[in-house]
C-alpha cells in the first residue's frame, strides 16, 4: 500500500508495506519501536534544504535527502487492538500543513506452548528446561523482570521462539518435591502458564548427605573492604552416589545471591567440596542447601559475621584547563591532581580513564601510571592526553574514576576552537561475510571530513584497508559468540570530543548496520543430535592427560553440516582453568572464557568429529562437555541419554592447587637473620607443588618485586613436592632510608598437573575487554575465594606483611630526576611492518635509586587508549641508572594525530617516586610525542591466524594488505613449500592444504610480480595431537574388465560396470583366469604358526608354499623408518580342533610384555564369514590367520606397529621357467592382494584394509617390505614380506588375512612385467601385459596411521591375523617362453 497526500507546497508519500504489529514484550499492551517511512517531495522549491518533518504526535527523523526530496522515519506508539493511525505533518520551511492516515493493527500474540526438554541440572545453568512458544516474533522478549529480580526464574531466548527457562534458588528450593514445575508470564493482559516435567525420582535418588562441614575462619568473621575481598569459605564431604549432588550456597535478604560449591578431591560417594560466599556489605545470612533422597533440602546455616570497612571515596573534584597548542605538531591537555584533591592515599587500585564516555571507560591503569612525585601517602598525579584541539562543544570532560566508576575527578577542557556540529559520518556501505568458526568479517565504507574513530566498541584505524580515515574502507574480524557489545545500537563516532555531534547517517537507505550473528536454520539441535560416540570410553586418566575424539551427527543434517560448532569440556578441572564462577548469571562467563575446539565435517561418513584432551586427574564418572552453536544455543551432555556419555576413571581426582599451611615472617623476635620476607610451607597432597609466582609491593614507595618459585627452590631437607618449605626473600632493601611494610599483593601457585590457586589483594590487570565482557558489571561482590592459597589466614591481615629492620637516618625529600629521555623515532608509519620504537633514558638520585625497579614507558592516543612497555636496566651505579625498552606500536595507533609518550615508576631509596607526563617531558626538552601521519594500507602484515593441528589442513590468516600478494611460503625447518591460497579480502586469506607438522611453521607473503612486496614472518605452532582421526574404511577403485575373452568368458565370470570382473567359483583374479583348486589340508606345524604346502606336484613340477608370521616391527609413522624389530622365535602350540590350531608367544618392549596370539583355521569347503562388519567368502583350501596383539609400549607417540608375514613359493624346476610378484587391489572386497607366481602356479594372499583396534573397526594399511627386509626372488623361487601396519592403540588389535594356492591359465613369460626368468627360457606369449597383471588378486592389510582407540579387550588383549592359502595350477597344454636373466 502506498498512500499519497498532497499539500500546498509539498507531497508526502507513504512508503510502508507492513500494517500489522505486535508488542515488543509480552507484558505490553501497545506496539512501539515502529518505523513508518515517508518520502517528502517539494512542489514549490524553497532555497532552504529540507531538515525536519514535524508531527503532532510522533517523532520523525530525516534518514536521507536533498533540497527537493527527503526520506523520513517516524516512530509512533500504537495501542493494542486499534486499527488506524493519522497524524498532521509540517515540513520545515513551509507553512502549509496536512494529514496522512495509515491503517494498522496492533495485536496480542497467539502463543502455543511446546515442552522441548524437561527440567535438568548442570553446573552452568543449575536447573533449566527448554520450551517453544510458537506464535511470537523472534525479537519478542518475555515479561519476567519481577521473577528474575526476585530470584525465581528467567527466560533466555534461543531464537525461533525457543526459550531456555532458568530456575533460581528461590524457586527450586521449594519445588523439588513436585513432578511438574509451573511458571507464568503475562501475554498483554492474558496470564499463560508453562508446566514442565521434573523427574523427581531421578534427581533425588542417592543424593546422600553433607558431612564434615568446616568453615574458614571457624567463626565466619572476615574484615572486608574494597581491597580485601576474599571472604569466608566452606569445605565438606558429600556421601552422595550421585555424581552431581545438588548443593547451593544461598542468601535472600536484600536480593537473591548464590554460588555453587565445587568438587576438589575424592571419589563419588566420598567427594570433598569447597564453596564461597558472593556478597557485599549488605549480605550477612547464608545457608548451605543439599538435596536429599526424599526431595527436600538439608539446610546448614553458615556463620557470616562480616565486617565491611568502608574506605573514603575519591573526591568528585572538577578542574579546568585549556588545550595546549604551543607545538605545531601536537596539541595536548594535562590533568594535575594531588592526594589531597582525591582525598585518598595510593593503595594500588586501578583507575578508569575516559573522555565523555561514561559508562564506557576507555582504559584502566594502576600505579605507577600518572604518579609524578611523592609517595603513597602524599603524592601528585600528572596525566597528559593528546587532542586535535577542536571540538563541537565548548568544553569536554576528561574523567579519572575509581574502580566502581562511581567517583570521578573531572577535568573540563576548553578546546582551541569550536566547529559546527552538522558534520555527519556517512556510512556508504556495510556488509558482513562469514569467515570460519565463529568469525565474521565486517566490512564498511565511511566518509567524514574529520575522520572516524569507532564502530560501536571497535576502534577502526587499525582496520583501514583502503582509502584513508576521511573516506575509506574498513574491515573488522568479529567473533559472533565471544564479543559482547556494550550496546545493541551501532554508532559511528569521530574523536571523543565530538560525542554530541550527529553520529552517522545512512546512504543509501537500504544499508543495514547490525553486527552479524550465527543464524541457525533450526534450533531443534537437541532433538536432532544423534550417533554420539568416542574413540575412547571408560578412559583411565589417573596421572595422565588423554587425547580423544568425539563423533556425532544430526537428523536433518543439511541444516547443520555447514554450521560452526564449538566444543569444550565443562568438567570441574576445565571450569577451574577458565576461572568459571558458578554464581548469578554465570552462563555468559563460560561462553566468553572457554577455549573451543571446532567440529570438522566428514562427508564420507556423514558425521562431525572433534579432537580434544581430557585433563589428568579430573573428576571421575561422566565427563561433562558442551556443544556451542551461537551465543545462546548449546547442548550439554547432561541433556542427553546415558549411551551418549563419556566416562572417565580417576583414582587421584585433584581439582585444587597448592595451599600455604604455615607462614613464618622474617624478621621476627626469634630470628637473628637479616632476611626480610616469609617462609611458606606449601602443600599439595595429590599432584604435588610445581611452581609459583609472588608479587610484593612497598607500602610507602610503591616498589614492586616479582619473585618466581620452583619446586627445586624448596629448603633442603624440609620435605618433598607434596609438602615443603620455601623462602620468599625481598632483595636489596637493607640500606633503604624509609620505614615501610612490604605486602604480598598477588600470589599464584601451580601443581604438577596445572591446578592453580591464586590470591590478589586487588586486581591490577583489569581492562576494557574485561569490563565489556562482564556487560559493564564492575565487581562489587567478594571475589571467588575458594582458590585462595592463604585461606588458612583469612583474618590475619598482617601475615602477608613484613616491615623493614634498621633503616638509615637520612630523610630524602627529593624524587628521582630524569637526566635524558630519547625515542628512536620521531614519526612512524603505523601501517608498516616496522613499527618498533626504542626508548633510552637515564635517571639519577643523589641518595641512590632503588635496585630492581623498572620504570614503565606509556604511549597514549587521543581516545585515552594506552599501551605500555617495562624497561630493563642497561647500567647502574650508586646514583644513576640507564634504562632501555623497545615496543611495537599497534597498527593504526593514534593515526593521524600522533601519540604522547610518558614514563613513570622511578623510585629512590628514600621512599619517593617520580614520573613524567608528556607535558613534563616536553618542558624538559625531551622527546614527548611521535607523529603517526602515515598509515600504509598496501603493506601486507599477518597479525593472527586460526588454529591448526599437526595433521595439517586449511589455515586462515588475518591481517591487512593481502590483496597485494599472490604467494605464501611456509617453512617448518624440514621443508619449504608454497601451498595454494584464496584471498577472501584485504584482511583474510585461506591457506589450503598445509602439510602435517609437529613443529612450528614460519610463513610470509610475497608478490611474484613485485618482489619488493614482502610481509612480516609469522609463526604458528601446531596443536600437536598424537591421536589421529581414523579415516573411513577405504573402498577399492573400480577395476576395468580385462581379458580375452573378457573376464575369462561367460563360464568363468562377467563384467560389472564400475566394479570389474565378477568371477564364478572356483575362478578368481582380475580377469577370472586363475582357478582355485582343492588340496589336502597342510599338517599343522607345532613349533610356529607356519603353513607349509609340501611338494605339491603339478605337471611334473613340484610346488612348495610357505606362509609364516616372523616379526613385530615398530616404525616411525612420518618417515617409515624402523625403530625396533622383534623377531618371534618361540611359540606355544595348542590344537583346538582338526581344522583350527592356536599359537601364543610374547615379546618384551620397554619392560612391558606384549602377547601375540595366532589362530590358524583351515577351510575345506567354500564358506561365508564376517570380519569387522564385512562379509567375506572363504574359498575351498583356504588357510586363515587370526592374529591378536595385546597392549604394546610404544617408544614414541608418533610410532606405529607392523605385523610382518612372510610368503614364499618354490618350484622344483630350474629351466625354462619364470617367476613374478604382483601386489594390488581386489575387485569387490576392498582388500589388497599379493600373488607370488612361478610359471602358472601362484600363492595368493588377501589382506583386508580393516582391522579391529581397541574394539573399534578401523583402517589398517598393508605394504611390501621386500626392499627393507631383503627378500630373495629367483626364476623358481619367489619370496615377499608383507607389513600389516596399525596405528597406536591401548589394549588390543585384530587383523585377518588369508591365503590359497591357484592354477593360472596364463603362465609367466619373458614379456610379463618385472618377471625373472631362467637363461634357458625359450617360450613366448601373445598375451597382453594387462592380462598378465590381472591374473590374480590378493589381499594386503591397510594402515590406519596414528589412531588410538580405547575399548574392550577383544581377545586376551591381543591382535588377530587370519591367513588363507590358495594354490595356482597350470592348465595343461599351455606353455610360455621366459625372459632371460
Amino acid at each position: 500500500m502506498i498512500a499519497y497526500s498532497f499539500f500546498q507546497d509539498y507531497s508526502i508519500i507513504n512508503l510502508n508495506k507492513k500494517f500489522t504489529f505486535y508488542p515488543d514484550s509480552t507484558a505490553e499492551t501497545f506496539c512501539r519501536k515502529l518505523q513508518f517511512y515517508f518520502l517528502v517531495q517539494i512542489i514549490k522549491p524553497n532555497t532552504s534544504p529540507i531538515g525536519t518533518l514535524s508531527s503532532d504526535n510522533v517523532d520523525c527523523i530525516q534518514v536521507n535527502g536533498n533540497t527537493t526530496s527527503s526520506i523520513f522515519s517516524c516512530s509512533p506508539t500504537l495501542n493494542l487492538n486499534f486499527s488506524n493511525y493519522s497524524s498532521t505533518f509540517i515540513v520545515n520551511g513551509y507553512s502549509s500543513k496536512g494529514s496522512i492516515e495509515i491503517n494498522y493493527e496492533c495485536k496480542r500474540y497467539d502463543i502455543k506452548i511446546e515442552i522441548i526438554q524437561e527440567v535438568t541440572w548442570n553446573t552452568v545453568f543449575k536447573y533449566s528446561s527448554i520450551v517453544k512458544l510458537d506464535g511470537l516474533l523472534d525479537s519478542t522478549s518475555i515479561s519476567d523482570e519481577t521473577n528474575y529480580n526476585n530470584g525465581f526464574y528467567q527466560f533466555m531466548s534461543l531464537g525461533n521462539n525457543y526459550f531456555r527457562i532458568l530456575y533460581f534458588e528461590r524457586y527450586f528450593l521449594d519445588f523439588t518435591s513436585y513432578i511438574q514445575w509451573e511458571i507464568s508470564f503475562n501475554n498483554s493482559g492474558e496470564i499463560m502458564t508453562i508446566s514442565t516435567p521434573y523427574n523427581k525420582t531421578k534427581n533425588s535418588n542417592n543424593q546422600g548427605e553433607i558431612v564434615d562441614f568446616i568453615q574458614f575462619p571457624a567463626d565466619g568473621q572476615v574484615n572486608l573492604n574494597r581491597f580485601n575481598r576474599f571472604g569466608s569459605i566452606i569445605k565438606y564431604r558429600s556421601t552422595s552416589s550421585f555424581q552431581r549432588p545438588i548443593t547451593t550456597l544461598f542468601s535472600y535478604i536484600f536480593e537473591p545471591l548464590s554460588s555453587l560449591p565445587r568438587p576438589i578431591s575424592g571419589s563419588i560417594g566420598n567427594m570433598t567440596y569447597i564453596g564461597y560466599f558472593t556478597f557485599n556489605e549488605k549480605y550477612r545470612y547464608f545457608a548451605l542447601y543439599g538435596l536429599t533422597s526424599n526431595s527436600t533440602f538439608q539446610r546448614i546455616p553458615v556463620n557470616t559475621n562480616y565486617k565491611y570497612l568502608t574506605l573514603p571515596p575519591l573526591n568528585n573534584v572538577t578542574k579546568f584547563t585549556n588545550v595546549d597548542n604551543s607545538s605545531s605538531s601536537m596539541s595536548l591537555f594535562t590533568f594535575q591532581l594531588s592526594s589531597s584533591d582525591l582525598n585518598s592515599t595510593n593503595d594500588f587500585k586501578y583507575y578508569a580513564y575516559s573522555l565523555n564516555q561514561l559508562p564506557y571507560p576507555a582504559d584502566f591503569q594502576v600505579f605507577p601510571f600518572g604518579f609524578s612525585s611523592g609517595n603513597n601517602l602524599k603524592y601528585n598525579m600528572t596525566v597528559s592526553v593528546p587532542t586535535r584541539g577542536f571540538s563541537s562543544q565548548s568544553t569536554t570532560k576528561f574523567l579519572m574514576c575509581d574502580q566502581y566508576l562511581a567517583q570521578c575527578p573531572t577535568l573540563e577542557v576548553t578546546p582551541s576552537f569550536i566547529i559546527g556540529n552538522n558534520s555527519r559520518t556517512i556510512l556508504k556501505s556495510f556488509e558482513t561475510i562469514y569467515v570460519n568458526n565463529f568469525y565474521y568479517l565486517v566490512r564498511f565504507t565511511i566518509a567524514n571530513i574529520y575522520g572516524s574513530d569507532f564502530l560501536g566498541d571497535f576502534g577502526i584505524h587499525e582496520s583501514l584497508v583502503s582509502g584513508d580515515i576521511e573516506d575509506g574502507v574498513f574491515e573488522i574480524l568479529y567473533d559472533a559468540v565471544k564479543f559482547i557489545p556494550t550496546s545493541n545500537d551501532i554508532k559511528l563516532t569521530w574523536d571523543s570530543f565530538l560525542h554530541n555531534v550527529p553520529q552517522f547517517s545512512i546512504n543509501p537507505i537500504t544499508i543495514g548496520i547490525n553486527l552479524p550473528t550465527i543464524q541457525l536454520r533450526s534450533v531443534d539441535h537437541l532433538k536432532d543430535i544423534k550417533e554420539i560416540s568416542y574413540i575412547f570410553n571408560d578412559v583411565n586418566i589417573t596421572d595422565k592427560t588423554v587425547e580423544n575424539i568425539i563423533y556425532f551427527s544430526f537428523n536433518n543434517i543439511d541444516k547443520y553440516k555447514n554450521l560452526p560448532i564449538g566444543f569444550t569440556l565443562i568438567d570441574p578441572r576445565t571450569l577451574q582453568d577458565i576461572e568459571f564462577t558458578p554464581q548469578n548469571n554465570a552462563f555468559y562467563n563460560i561462553i566468553l572464557k572457554s577455549v573451543y575446539s571446532f567440529a570438522i565435517w566428514d562427508e564420507s561418513v556423514s558425521r562431525f568429529y572433534i579432537k580434544f584432551r581430557i585433563p589428568a586427574n579430573t573428576s571421575p564418572g561422566v565427563l561433562d562437555w558442551m556443544l556451542v552453536f551461537n551465543r545462546d544455543n548449546y547442548i550439554f551432555n547432561t541433556q542427553l541419554p546415558d549411551e551418549y556419555q563419556l566416562r572417565v576413571i580417576s583414582t587421584k581426582f585433584d581439582n585444587y592447587g597448592p595451599i600455604v599451611t604455615n607462614i613464618i615472617k622474617y624478621p621476627n623476635s626469634n630470628s637473628t637473620t637479616t632476611v626480610i620476607g616469609w617462609l611458606f610451607t606449601i602443600e599439595d597432597e595429590i599432584n604435588g607443588f610445581k611452581d609459583g609466582y609472588v608479587t610484593i609491593k612497598g607500602s610507602i614507595d610503591g616498589s614492586l618485586y616479582n619473585i618466581t618459585l620452583k619446586s627445586s627452590d624448596m629448603v633442603i631437607g624440609s620435605g618433598n613436592k607434596w609438602k615443603g618449605d620455601y623462602l620468599i626473600n625481598i632483595p636489596y632493601i637493607l640500606n633503604d632510608c624509609v620505614s615501610q611494610s612490604y605486602e604480598i599483593y598477588y600470589a599464584l601457585f601451580t601443581d604438577t598437573f596445572g591446578n592453580r590457586n591464586k590470591y590478589y589483594k586487588i586486581r591490577s590487570d583489569y581492562s576494557f575487554d574485561d569490563w565489556r565482557n562482564s556487560m559493564g558489571f564492575v565487581p562489587e561482590y567478594s571475589e571467588e575465594s575458594t582458590g585462595n592459597p592463604f585461606f588458612n589466614f583469612l583474618n590475619d591481615t598482617e601475615v602477608l606483611q613484613v616491615s623493614t629492620l634498621g633503616v638509615c637516618s637520612k630523610i630524602d625529600l627529593t624524587p628521582p630526576v630524569l637526566i635524558s629521555f630519547n625515542a628512536s623515532k620521531s614519526s612512524i608509519d603505523v601501517g608498516s611492518s616496522d613499527r618498533s620504537i626504542t626508548f633510552n633514558f637515564h635517571s639519577q638520585d643523589l641518595e641512590g635509586l632503588k635496585d630492581d625497579q623498572y620504570p614503565i614507558v606509556y604511549i597514549t592516543d587521543s581516545n585515552v587508549k594506552i599501551h605500555q612497555i617495562t624497561s630493563i636496566i642497561v647500567s647502574s651505579n650508586s646514583t644513576d641508572i640507564k634504562y632501555t625498552c623497545t615496543m611495537e606500536v599497534p597498527i593504526g595507533f593514534s593515526h593521524p594525530y600522533g601519540f604522547l609518550i610518558s614514563v613513570y615508576g622511578f623510585i629512590n631509596r628514600g621512599g619517593r617516586f617520580s614520573g613524567f607526563s608528556a607535558n613534563q617531558l616536553k618542558e624538559l626538552g625531551f622527546n614527548w610525542f611521535v607523529e603517526t601521519k602515515s598509515l600504509s594500507v598496501s603493506q601486507p602484515i599477518i597479525t593472527s591466524s586460526s588454529g591448526i593441528d599437526n595433521e595439517g589442513g586449511n589455515l586462515w590468516l588475518y591481517g591487512r594488505g593481502f590483496k597485494n600478494t599472490n604467494k605464501i611460503t611456509l617453512s617448518n625447518f624440514i621443508e619449504t613449500y608454497s601451498p595454494s591460497m584464496k584471498i577472501l579480502s584485504e584482511s583474510t586469506i585461506l591457506i589450503k592444504n598445509v602439510k602435517p607438522s609437529n613443529i612450528s611453521i614460519n610463513m610470509y607473503l610475497t608478490n611474484t610480480q613485485q618482489p619488493t612486496i614482502l610481509s612480516n614472518t609469522f609463526t604458528i605452532n601446531s596443536n600437536v595431537y598424537y591421536i589421529k582421526y581414523p579415516k573411513p574404511i577405504p573402498t577399492n577403485k573400480p577395476q576395468l574388465c580385462i581379458g580375452s575373452p573378457v573376464c575369462g568368458g561367460p563360464e568363468q565370470g562377467y563384467c560389472k560396470e564400475d566394479a570389474g570382473c565378477i568371477c564364478y567359483s572356483p575362478y578368481i583374479g582380475l580377469d577370472c583366469t586363475s582357478k582355485i583348486i582343492s588340496i589336502q589340508q597342510p599338517k599343522p606345524n607345532e613349533n610356529k604358526p607356519t603353513t607349509i604346502i609340501e611338494d605339491y606336484e603339478i605337471n611334473n613340477n613340484r610346488i612348495t608354499g610357505n606362509i609364516s608370521i616372523i616379526a613385530i616391527r615398530e616404525v616411525n609413522s612420518v618417515t617409515g623408518e624402523q625403530v625396533k624389530i622383534h623377531y618371534i622365535d618361540k611359540w606355544y602350540y595348542n590344537n583346538i580342533s582338526s581344522t583350527i590350531s592356536n599359537y601364543q608367544s610374547a615379546i618384551l618392549n620397554n619392560n612391558i610384555s606384549t602377547t601375540i596370539n595366532a589362530t590358524l583355521e583351515w577351510f575345506e569347503n567354500k564358506s561365508n564369514i564376517t570380519f569387522a562388519n564385512q562379509e567375506l567368502i572363504m574359498n575351498p583350501s583356504t588357510i586363515k590367520y587370526t592374529v591378536e596383539l595385546s597392549s604394546y609400549k610404544f617408544s614414541n607417540q608418533l610410532n606405529n606397529l607392523q605385523v610382518i608375514i612372510e610368503a614364499k613359493i618354490q618350484s622344483s624346476e630350474n629351466n625354462d621357467i619364470c617367476s613374478i610378484k604382483v601386489f594390488g587391489d581386489t575387485t569387490l572386497d576392498n582388500s589388497n592382494y599379493i600373488k607370488l607366481q612361478i610359471s602358472s602356479n601362484s600363492v595368493y594372499g588377501r589382506f583386508l584394509k580393516r582391522g579391529i583396534v581397541d574394539g573399534k573397526i578401523v583402517t589398517v594399511t598393508n605394504g611390501l617390505l621386500d626392499s627393507k627386509l631383503n627378500s630373495i626372488s629367483k626364476e623358481n623361487n619367489a619370496q615377499s614380506y608383507i607389513g600389516i601396519e596399525i596405528g597406536q592403540y591401548q589394549t588390543s588389535v585384530i587383523i585377518d588375512p588369508d591365503f590359497s594356492l591357484l592354477l593360472d591359465s596364463q603362465a609367466v613369460d619373458s614379456y610379463s612385467p618385472n618377471s625373472i626368468c631362467s637363461t634357458s627360457s625359450s617360450h613366448s606369449t601373445s598375451f597382453t601385459k594387462g592380462q598378465l597383471i590381472g591374473i590374480i588378486i590378493g589381499a594386503t592389510i591397510f594402515f590406519l596411521a596414528s589412531v588410538i582407540i580405547i575399548g574392550k579387550i577383544i581377545f586376551m588383549k591381543s591382535i588377530n591375523i587370519r591367513t588363507m592359502f590358495y594354490t595356482t595350477f597350470k592348465e595343461p597344454n599351455k606353455f610360455f617362453s621366459c625372459k632371460k636373466k
